[in-house]
């Protein structure tokens, strides 16, 4: 049985609870950049980003752990 293992983006991602397009005006990037991130093999955030999710995490109260933004080893 395979597990599956969420990367950095779609923790982040579900941690919002929001739609794509919600979720990239959120954060002020464009929509398809949240659709190539969520599809990545690794999902990494880089720091900019990182940055903006805190920003808009802080703003809405949505509590984000910071192994949320950090890839599981496997």
């Amino acid at each position: 049985m395979t597990k599956i293992t969420l990367t950095p983006w779609q923790r982040v991602f579900a941690c919002f609870g929001l739609k794509q397009s919600e979720f990239a005006r959120a954060i002020g990037k464009h929509r398809s950049k949240i659709s190539r991130a969520l599809k990545d093999r690794d999902g990494f955030i880089n720091g900019r980003d990182q940055e903006r999710i805190i920003k808009a995490a802080t703003a809405v109260n949505i509590r984000l752990e910071p192994d949320c933004m950090t890839p599981v080893a496997q």
